[in-house]
């Protein structure tokens, strides 16, 4: 009976290691494999102590087949968490890319790197959104503060057309100066 006993607890424990056989590379497949862990874990307990040789050799055979699937699961997450810093540290670089161009008044070549930036940003990988929001608002604001700039002179710049269009009609009408004005 002990020896049976022993089989079934050896037999979980390669169960727990199967679990790792496959690269698994997402958060909730992580979740998965914890849970059928625990649950593994939960029925080699469940199984009953065992003689005092038999039961030395059963525990090392957990704690083995335990830590290999944790250390495994840690270097999973000690990837993403990598992943994500790379990540981070990218979108930092295009929103500094933004706001060293925001006080540029080359309208045609900004606006063009500037919605080349916006591709960048858009295919960089995925950050939290707490971390990544934050450097998306400077981002945003430096992008605002180019358009908004840009829009302003081109208005500016309109209007002086307007004036400079009432100035020579001034010379031709000089009596509808005051009504030209009002157009405005």
């Amino acid at each position: 009976m002990a020896s049976f006993k022993l089989a079934k607890k050896d037999a979980i424990c390669q169960k727990i290691i199967d679990l790792t056989k496959e690269n698994s590379t997402s958060h909730s497949k992580w979740q998965s494999l914890t849970n059928q862990c625990n649950d593994l874990e939960k029925e080699w307990k469940g199984i009953g102590r065992l003689g005092k040789t038999d039961n030395k050799t059963a525990w090392n055979n957990l704690r083995t087949a335990l830590n290999e699937f944790y250390n495994k699961k840690n270097a999973f997450y000690k990837e993403k968490k990598e992943e994500v810093k790379e990540t981070l540290n990218t979108k930092i670089a295009i929103a500094e890319k933004a706001e060293a161009l925001q006080n540029s008044t080359d309208w045609q070549g900004t606006g063009n790197t500037l919605i080349k930036l916006q591709e960048e940003w858009k295919n960089s990988s995925f950050a939290p959104a707490k971390q990544s929001n934050e450097i998306w608002k400077r981002f945003r604001t430096a992008f605002d503060h180019f358009y908004s700039a840009k829009k302003d002179f081109f208005e500016k710049r309109k209007l002086k057309k307007r004036i400079n269009v009432t100035e020579n009609r001034e010379e031709f009408y000089p009596n509808r100066l005051d009504e030209l004005l009002e157009l405005k």
